[in-house]
């Protein structure tokens, strides 16, 4: 890929070191992936690339499926691994630095805990997740994500 020809200071694309992926496994995240691998490859930037289980809704299916919450918990963190794995492999024809990040909680809440705690310069995500719910071309985690991230985010359509 060409090297950026000008970058103004303070621009996004010139001084960005860190960026965070969120997924989920929709489409949507899919979408997303492929842009957050371009921007991290044109930036040279580490990716971060997050999945957060998310317990309330593990919580209801142990609930409803009279399952013990730890062995619902443990199913889906072996289905974000593999997720993030399958992630993982498919930047491998970006030359980008990739680290996995598996987490738990509310994911709009994780996503931005974590990406402070990394100092990320640059939020990507989906803009509708496997819910399928949205309000104003957007979906709920996404909303939550782009009005309480402290820097910028990208939401890919």
């Amino acid at each position: 890929m060409a090297d950026v020809l000008y970058c103004a200071p303070g621009h996004i694309f010139c001084s960005a070191n860190k960026v965070m992926l969120a997924i989920d496994g929709s489409q949507g995240s899919a979408r997303a992936a492929t842009v957050a691998f371009e921007v991290a490859e044109m930036t040279k930037s580490k990716l971060y690339i997050i999945h957060v289980v998310p317990t309330s809704v593990v919580q209801q299916f142990s609930l409803m499926s009279n399952t013990a919450f730890d062995e619902a918990i443990r199913k889906y963190e072996i289905k974000g691994q593999k997720m993030l794995d399958g992630t993982k492999l498919a930047s491998k024809e970006y030359n980008i630095e990739v680290e996995l990040i598996l987490d738990k909680g509310s994911p709009s809440e994780r996503i931005i805990a974590q990406a402070q705690n990394l100092g990320v310069d640059l939020i990507v995500i989906g803009s509708e997740g496997l819910d399928g719910l949205s309000r104003s071309g957007i979906g709920s985690i996404t909303e939550r994500v782009v009005n309480g991230a402290l820097g910028p985010v990208l939401v890919v359509k």
